[in-house]
């Protein structure tokens, strides 16, 4: 199966996104040929690496990250004096249920989101978010791929959204997965705007055993292959989702 190795970034200064993204996760960065990484050194979160690529940009971002903190608006400053731009910040609140998370920037545009869920002890990635229009095709496809299992949510949630009025497609509107165990991060999916950048600012790389077997089984359940590169130390295969967001096998 696959297994998550980077959350990639195109951008114009590698180094410089590898230091904000560095300061704002408490990673430890560090220079990798002509890209840079950012590492988790308590070896919970996924790596990042910062590629110089070109990308389009674009407002509404296919792929984001949201990223769990502390308290919210303490670390909104912080990201601000990091160099990271402020969008606003959104609640929600539908019967006894209520959300506030803010959206922000980093210093190449690449939209992030922070939030405080209960008992957040440090700041790490809590979501990886894929903005789509049906959210549980393409959740399917990706629980699938990982072979990971659907964090359905709690019947009693569900059963308030629906005394408080919310209509049963909205309720469909999001799907879920997750590593086995509670691991980290999940992958949401949300039915929202989004654009079709012909270069995407971030991608999702992942290793296998396996990689040509791996791949077959990916075009069976629904992935389009790009093309296989041979990079410096690895050959990889760039694929296409359902929905069309790239990701690379190696």
């Amino acid at each position: 199966m696959l297994q998550l190795r980077n959350i990639t970034f195109s951008c114009r200064d590698p180094e410089r996104l590898a230091e904000f993204w560095g300061a704002l996760l408490d990673y430890e960065v560090a220079a990798a040929g002509d890209s840079w990484l950012a590492t988790d050194p308590r070896g919970e979160g996924t790596r990042l690496l910062f590629n110089r690529m070109e990308k389009s940009e674009t407002i509404e971002v296919p792929i984001h990250l949201d990223v769990n903190v502390p308290d919210r608006e303490m670390e909104l400053n912080r990201i601000l004096e990091l160099g990271g731009r402020l969008v606003e910040t959104r609640s929600d609140s539908i019967g006894n249920f209520s959300e506030t998370w803010t959206v922000m920037r980093d210093p190449e545009g690449n939209g992030f989101c922070i939030q405080t869920p209960p008992k957040t002890q440090h700041r790490y990635i809590g979501n990886v978010t894929f903005s789509c229009a049906e959210p549980r095709q393409l959740g399917a496809f990706w629980a699938e791929a990982l072979g990971w299992p659907e964090e359905e949510p709690e019947e009693g949630f569900m059963q308030q959204l629906r005394d408080a009025g919310v209509d049963e497609r909205e309720l469909s509107g999001f799907y879920v997965t997750r590593p086995p165990g509670g691991g980290r991060p999940r992958f949401l999916f949300q039915r929202r705007e989004k654009s079709r950048p012909a270069s995407y600012p971030m991608h999702l790389d992942f290793r296998t055993d396996d990689r040509e077997a791996e791949v077959e089984r990916l075009e069976r359940i629904g992935a389009a292959v790009v093309e296989t590169k041979e990079g410096a130390s690895l050959t990889f295969t760039i694929l296409r989702d359902p929905d069309g967001n790239p990701f690379c096998v190696g």
